[in-house]
């Protein structure tokens, strides 16, 4: 998703939204009627792709994943399918918790990447 949307974001001219805040637009104004129309095509393509992406992680976890020691996601799974509050507030946290991994593992592996790489292939 970030290798799809990266280019498009970077590729919006800053002068289309300085022409828009002189002109009296709020920054999210601007955001909504400079920004998104331009990256609207890419943003579909890279939801689409993360929604296909995960469906598939998910498949392939709840495949390999032994009752015994499952992996997050199934837990989440496995609490989503219980009634109760109790059962859907653990699944929530559990989503924040594996939310905050990948985002921290994104952000390390961004940090090791050379800093003259600037292609974003690893």
């Amino acid at each position: 998703m970030v290798r799809t949307m990266l280019p498009v974001l970077r590729a919006v001219d800053a002068r289309l939204r300085e022409a828009a805040a002189v002109l009296g637009a709020s920054p999210w104004r601007a955001w909504r009627e400079v920004d998104l129309p331009l990256v609207r095509r890419a943003l579909l393509v890279a939801a689409g792709f993360a929604f296909a992406v995960s469906l598939g992680e998910f498949g392939a976890t709840v495949f390999i994943a032994r009752a015994d020691n499952p992996t997050l996601p199934v837990v989440v799974a496995r609490f989503l399918g219980r009634a109760g509050e109790l059962s859907y507030g653990q699944a929530m946290a559990m989503s924040t918790i594996l939310m905050l991994l990948c985002a921290a593992t994104l952000l390390a592996l961004e940090r090791v990447r050379m800093p003259d790489d600037r292609s974003g292939e690893f």
